[in-house]
């Protein structure tokens, strides 16, 4: 789950940084979408500042060992 999740945060890191950097050419350049672009460049904010974060608790997770895990007798599954 971990892992799944952690990457699931690059990943979508790696397209806002493509997306956000592709609205700031367009904006640089002069467009009719000013609005849209500029909408596409706080949203990536939004994900860098909001979002992207939770990453960490999951690659402390991943590094962390499944010892406490494997600390829960066998028997407590069983209920």
């Amino acid at each position: 789950y971990d892992y799944l999740m952690y990457s699931g945060y690059g990943v979508l890191a790696y397209l806002w940084a493509e997306m956000a950097e592709v609205a700031q050419r367009k904006l640089e350049e002069g467009t009719t979408e000013e609005a849209f672009y500029t909408a596409k460049l706080q949203t990536a904010r939004f994900y860098f500042k909001r979002m992207l974060p939770r990453a960490k608790a999951h690659a402390d997770a991943m590094i962390s060992g499944a010892d406490n895990l494997m600390d829960i007798p066998e028997e407590h599954f069983a209920f």
